[in-house]
């Protein structure tokens, strides 16, 4: 399973759908900022399965949680926009929240800086920012409970 994770749009779509395009996940990931960029990007794509969390520049609203815990292939993800946890500060509490939910990937925004790092059993990754200077995005592989990912540079996406 492909899962493409995009987070701190601020409104620019051409950087998402040209990831979408280059990577033909199974699944879309958007972790705030903006959620409307969401809801563009799953109209846009409408075969394609999308999930996301608000982010601090979203306006308050609905029932969407901050924070969600989900199973894809085996693999527990938490997935959140990292500013409840202040991540501009420190990994600790995202990561304690992680292992907490026993979660195997933990998935974060809010920093606009790519980070893809395996802290033991866990990974944590930020695709950093989709809408400013260099857009990036992360691609995450899961496969019977393992887990690869990465974190890349929309412009040098290979179309699959």
């Amino acid at each position: 399973m492909k899962i493409l994770v995009l987070s701190d749009s601020h409104g620019m779509l051409a950087p998402m759908e040209q990831a979408v395009s280059a990577t033909s996940p199974d699944v879309i990931v958007h972790l705030g900022d903006y959620r409307r960029d969401a809801a563009a990007l799953e109209d846009r794509f409408p075969d394609i399965p999308l999930v996301s969390v608000p982010g601090n520049c979203d306006l308050p609203g609905g029932d969407e949680p901050l924070t969600r815990v989900l199973q894809w292939e085996g693999v527990r993800v938490l997935i959140t926009h990292g500013h409840r946890y202040g991540v501009k500060g420190g990994l600790l509490k995202l990561e304690l929240a992680a292992r907490e939910a026993e979660a195997q990937l933990a998935l974060f925004g809010h920093t606009h800086r790519a980070l893809c790092e395996d802290v033991g059993d866990l990974w944590l990754l930020n695709p950093g920012s989709c809408g400013y200077g260099f857009p990036t995005c992360g691609v995450v592989e899961l496969e019977e409970g393992t887990v690869r990912c990465c974190t890349v540079e929309i412009a040098d996406l290979e179309p699959v």
